[in-house]
């Protein structure tokens, strides 16, 4: 809801008469930015009829998501520097304030009056990422946006009570260069069939960016495939592989594909089912947003997640419509539903999800809405008065999620709506939702999402701001493509979660597929085979939380001659808003020389390494439960000592340590939510194989449910888990 424009339309105050008593204000260049851009944008308010009086101020308002770089005023030789001044009789103070304004509008450069007041048609100036000083300008924002707003809101009088100016510019922020081709194709194949392989370029920060040209396809595995008329590859003969897309030097992979001789009772379909668009803290249009995650995200199922206190009749209205218009069984499924945002003391952050459409809001509040009256179905706090609205219902569900707010389980949980939690988002990894689970004896299905505020759901990708990571994706294991079946696989918990990319997972117990619940007469075979979209490094299987046994890529039975040092840094701070950790630092290098290094896993390009020789590597890294980490390539690994320097300790350690022949390598815990440091001896080389693991599981012994789940790790860092299968 935009309240200032909302409120002056109620007063029956029109744009044109509210402009002549504010000001206007134009932007130069009013051209369409590039995203991840440094650039300079001078911003000119020419005061209107009611002047600026002394104690008055104007703000420059940014949305929530916006992640263009912060302003600073001191330093002119540095990036992000901006300059404001008037040509009236005041003096301006002016400051940056992350909260500053109602949300979604929060982030501010505030700009008081002081020392004199500003007359009508006085100018005040703002330039963003002013060069005058030799600075670089301003790194703009991150994401493609088709409406990205310059947002100025005045108190002519002291009054702080603030009105946006109808004439605030508005330009495109619009994708830069592709770098590399994204492509997803079924992980499931009749033979004989067409394969739906779609790809899209992206720019450096994920942007979906058009390709000079139709890519070169090839296949790379066993069976045969054909083109039909159209070009489509059709599979012919089973087997396994990916395609391998070429566009001059812009280059890609899909997914692992698996073609089958005949249809398996249940298939594997992708899917993002939380993320907001722009009348929450979101970006963009309802129409914008399903477009995207149908035609550039290529996702089977998906939903829309805005924060309840939010959501106004209107825009609920507005977002059932769309989803009504875009859902699509068999091709592009959509559940709807919404957040449910109650403090942490209330419950914390739960997605509910309802099989029908335009479905009841169980609010945690009516904070952002006051004028919508409470009625006994709304507000539904705490969390456990959600439960009992979402129980009553009979058609709902709901996730465990953490975002701003986490979920806490512990003191709020119902096994009979809560079959879900979702542990990774954009916010970050957030494995210990699942552990706080099992500790409890909940049985639970994982998921793994976006919470996605850039209006790409499906990819995310974490920019430059305070998201960690790129978003996860959920795969749900169904017979059919339609809502009923997405809806009660994800009731039933046949499900996983990834970090982003499609790992291809078969996991059962016994016939049994992830998220069964039930007992077993006698032993049962509890098999795994997994395809990656990376090397995998490991599968590890877990019992009730418990590691209980690791498979390890082949490669690292001789790992002992590689040159390869890999160095990782994981955790969070803790579970609430304030969990990012800064790891920036170096790695240093003696009686050895660094050949090459590179990063892995580091998730935004603000990221990275900084600089770099032959004895020392700087680093800025950031991480919010997941892991980044460094691979050094020596010429005598052997005889080197290293040395991780950052924030958070300085570690020593001799290239020759046996604990770092291991495989793992030497794990260093440095407290709760898995922070933690790891030094080990990599493989200089990965090939991409599949692994599998094969156990017995006996039936359960002594009263206690055994909950058995697995977890995938790729030599890329990114990670997969399973929905656990539970014998009673």
């Amino acid at each position: 809801m935009d309240f200032d424009l909302e409120n002056d339309a109620r007063a029956g105050v029109p744009a044109e008469e509210l402009t002549r008593r504010l000001g206007s204000v134009t932007l130069e260049p009013a051209t369409p930015i590039v995203a991840g851009q440094y650039g300079t944008w001078t911003l000119t308010l020419t005061v209107g009829s009611y002047g600026l009086d002394e104690g008055g101020s104007v703000k420059l308002a940014r949305r929530l998501a916006d992640d263009s770089q912060a302003p600073q005023f001191d330093r002119p030789g540095e990036s992000g520097y901006c300059r404001v001044t008037t040509d009236g009789a005041a003096t301006l103070k002016v400051r940056y304030e992350p909260k500053s304004h109602i949300r979604p509008w929060k982030r501010c450069i505030v700009i008081d009056i002081v020392d004199g007041s500003l007359q009508p048609g006085d100018t005040i100036t703002i330039v963003l990422g002013d060069r005058s000083g030799g600075g670089p300008g301003m790194r703009a924002q991150s994401f493609v946006e088709s409406a990205h707003e310059f947002r100025i809101l005045i108190d002519p009088t002291n009054a702080c009570q603030l009105r946006r100016l109808p004439t605030s510019p508005v330009v495109p922020i619009v994708p830069g260069e592709p770098i590399r081709i994204f492509a997803a194709a079924p992980s499931l194949v009749t033979a004989g069939q067409p394969v739906a392989l779609r790809f899209r370029g992206e720019d450096r920060w994920g942007n979906a960016a058009p390709l000079p040209q139709t890519p070169v396809i090839s296949w790379e595995g066993s069976g045969t495939l054909r083109h039909d008329a159209g070009g489509q590859p059709v599979a012919c003969t089973a087997g396994s592989g990916r395609f391998h897309l070429a566009c001059g030097e812009i280059r890609g992979s899909s997914n692992p594909v698996e073609i089958v001789d005949h249809a398996p009772a249940l298939s594997l379909y992708w899917g993002d089912l939380h993320a907001q668009t722009g009348f929450s803290v979101g970006t963009g249009s309802e129409e914008e947003y399903f477009r995207f995650g149908r035609d550039q995200a290529f996702l089977d199922f998906t939903g829309h997640q805005a924060n309840d206190f939010q959501i106004s009749p209107a825009d609920w209205a507005r977002l059932n419509a769309a989803i009504a218009r875009f859902h699509a069984d068999h091709r592009f499924v959509i559940l709807p539903g919404y957040e449910w945002s109650g403090n942490t003391t209330a419950g914390g952050d739960r997605n509910v999800f309802f099989l029908e459409e335009n479905p009841p809001l169980f609010r945690s509040s009516h904070w952002q809405v006051p004028d919508v009256a409470e009625t006994a179905l709304s507000p539904a706090h705490p969390a456990d008065r959600l439960f009992e609205r979402v129980r009553e219902h009979g058609r709902a569900f709901t996730c465990a999620h953490v975002g701003g707010r986490y979920a806490d389980i512990s003191r709020y949980f119902d096994p009979e709506v809560c079959p879900l939690v979702e542990v990774v988002s954009c916010w970050g990894v957030f494995e210990w939702l699942l552990g706080d689970a099992l500790k409890h004896g909940y049985v639970v299905g994982v998921m793994a999402n976006s919470d996605g505020h850039k209006g790409r759901p499906g990819a995310e990708g974490p920019g430059a701001g305070e998201f960690g990571i790129g978003g996860g994706l959920t795969c749900v294991l169904a017979p059919g493509l339609t809502r009923e079946e997405v809806f009660h696989a994800l009731l039933q918990r046949r499900c996983y979660g990834t970090t982003g990319p499609r790992i291809a997972i078969d996991f059962d117990l016994g016939g049994h597929p992830m998220g069964w619940r039930g007992s077993l007469s006698a032993p049962a075979p509890l098999r795994a085979r997994v395809a990656g979209t990376a090397p995998i490094e490991k599968l590890e299987l877990f019992r009730n939380g418990e590691l209980v046994e690791t498979v390890w890529h082949p490669a690292f039975a001789r790992e002992g001659a590689t040159r390869r040092v890999r160095l990782l840094w994981k955790g969070a701070r803790h579970r609430g808003r304030g969990r990012r950790i800064d790891w920036s630092g170096c790695a240093e290098v003696t009686g050895a020389v660094i050949e090459k290094a590179e990063t892995v896993a580091f998730d935004s390009p603000a990221d990275g390494i900084l600089s770099q020789n032959a004895g020392e590597v700087r680093f800025r890294s950031h991480t919010t439960g997941d892991t980044d980490g460094l691979d050094l390539m020596l010429d005598r690994a052997d005889f080197a000592t290293l040395t991780l320097r950052t924030p958070e300790g300085e570690w020593t350690l001799n290239g020759n340590d046996p604990a770092l022949r291991q495989p793992g390598g030497l794990l260093v815990e440095l407290g709760d939510l898995e922070r933690a440091v790891r030094f080990q001896r990599y493989p200089e080389r990965l090939e991409e194989m599949p692994l599998s693991l094969e156990v017995t599981v006996p039936p359960a012994e002594g009263g206690r449910r055994a909950a058995y789940h697995l977890k995938v790790t790729q030599s890329d860092g990114h990670l997969a888990w399973t929905s656990p299968v539970y014998v009673e």
